[in-house]
């Protein structure tokens, strides 16, 4: 479904079965143009994107446990430094998930078994609260 609700003033893009890449540009077209029918013509310079750096998780490059870091999650070799990097920075991951999907940590064979309570801990140094 993709509908302007002009009284809330947004426009709902959701409840799409795609692939996602196939019709990502399509769809944008499509809501650029509601856009400009409910809400008028979009600005010519558009704010600057905040990216967030992912880390490199591929065996064949330099991780920070090479370097020797410390590390928390043994099964992924996440270090401390990349659990504190995650937290922080202009879109830190805000809750135990979010820190999972970037970095690993507690996804490994034990599921977090040996590692939850130093990522908690590093989270509540962090005062994001825990997982």
């Amino acid at each position: 479904m993709i509908e302007a609700v002009k009284d809330k003033n947004w426009i709902t893009v959701g409840g799409i079965r795609s692939t996602g890449l196939t019709g990502s540009l399509g769809i944008a077209q499509h809501v650029a143009k509601l856009y400009g029918k409910h809400f008028g013509k979009l600005p010519k310079k558009l704010p600057e994107p905040i990216w967030t750096p992912v880390p490199n998780l591929a065996e064949d490059r330099v991780r920070p446990y090479m370097k020797g870091g410390e590390i928390v999650c043994h099964c992924e070799l996440v270090t401390r430094g990349e659990i504190e990097a995650a937290l922080s920075g202009p879109l830190p991951a805000g809750d135990a998930s979010g820190l999972k999907r970037r970095t690993r940590a507690t996804m490994g064979r034990c599921q977090g078994f040996y590692c939850s309570a130093e990522v908690a801990s590093i989270m509540r140094e962090k005062q994001l609260g825990t997982p």
